[in-house]
């Protein structure tokens, strides 16, 4: 079902007036609805293009949070705010909408803590036969190549953005947000190079494709992973580098719940809560850092850790 659709005209409780003529898109991620208002036509097609898998009807399940990016009738000045009230105005349409992206983000992961227990680690998160593998780093480290070539190896995905872990089952769950897709991925997964017929966009980490999860099942079959208990953690070593081979360096517990602290959004606003939570997780997770290196000698490097677990 494509966004036109989906849209329906509204006037949102605690927003203010919506202007005349915007219209929305409603979401439920993991159980918590979220809907986006905008008098912008292509915000609408580029935030469903990221979210379009969490599609739910325009009557939203539970009480939903708000994200409204708005174009003002001089054309050249753009607000958005969202459910706390925080409002920003915005002389460029993309700065607009990577700002519209980002409170969506940190919306929902507020909310699935708070309302479901479920801790969001930035990181991506693939599953193989014994359980689920979550690779951490900061954004421009490689996770979403890095989950792909472990596709094409495999394993299936959860995510290649956020891992969404359940506190009390530790679960890995599917966070089935499209996939945004740089330049030098493609070049790196063939598979993908009908992505260069396409336009590509500002999404929040430079100018990206998004490909849509179907899309990612279509194109590599099998491809995409169920739920599956936390069993490894990897913390990416600095950023990629083509000349040398991937390293995988075995650390302990501690080190990596330290360092998946660092990859938490929640971590900001409640430390201690988030360490508590993070320490169990891990507790029975093998654990390493990874120098990334050559993209096929890296996963060769990363496959042969995770398959030491078989022949332990």
């Amino acid at each position: 079902m494509g966004p036109a659709s989906r849209q329906s005209v509204v006037a949102h409780p605690g927003l203010g007036a919506s202007e005349a003529g915007t219209r929305s898109l409603s979401y439920a991620v993991l159980g918590i609805s979220i809907v986006f208002t905008s008098n912008v036509d292509d915000a609408l097609e580029r935030i469903d293009g990221s979210y379009g898998s969490f599609a739910e009807s325009p009557e939203p399940a539970t009480e939903p949070l708000f994200v409204e990016l708005l174009r003002h009738p001089d054309g050249e000045t753009f607000t958005v705010r969202d459910t706390s009230s925080a409002e920003r105005s915005w002389t460029s349409a993309d700065a607009a909408m990577v700002d519209s992206l980002n409170r969506l983000t940190a919306l929902v992961l507020a909310a699935l803590h708070e309302r479901r227990q479920i801790l969001a680690v930035h990181a991506a998160a693939v599953v193989i036969r014994s359980g689920a593998l979550i690779v951490a780093g900061r954004s421009g480290g490689g996770k979403t190549t890095l989950a792909l070539g472990l596709v094409r190896r495999g394993l299936g995905l959860l995510s290649d953005e956020l891992a969404v872990i359940e506190t009390d089952t530790r679960l890995v769950l599917p966070y089935r947000r499209s996939l945004h897709i740089r330049p030098d991925t493609v070049e790196l997964v063939p598979e993908l190079g009908f992505l260069l017929g396409r336009p590509r966009h500002e999404l929040g980490g430079g100018i990206e494709w998004a490909l849509a999860p179907d899309e990612l099942g279509d194109t590599l079959p099998g491809g995409l992973g169920a739920a599956a208990p936390l069993r490894f953690v990897l913390i990416l070593d600095g950023l990629p580098d083509g000349s040398r081979s991937g390293a995988v360096t075995p650390i302990s517990r501690a080190v990596a719940a330290l360092e998946l602290l660092r990859s938490t959004w929640k971590a900001s606003v409640d430390f201690d809560g988030t360490l508590d939570a993070i320490v169990p997780l891990v507790a029975d997770a093998r654990c390493a850092t990874l120098e990334v290196g050559a993209l096929e000698p890296t996963l060769d490097a990363v496959v042969a850790w995770l398959e030491e677990e078989d022949r332990v």
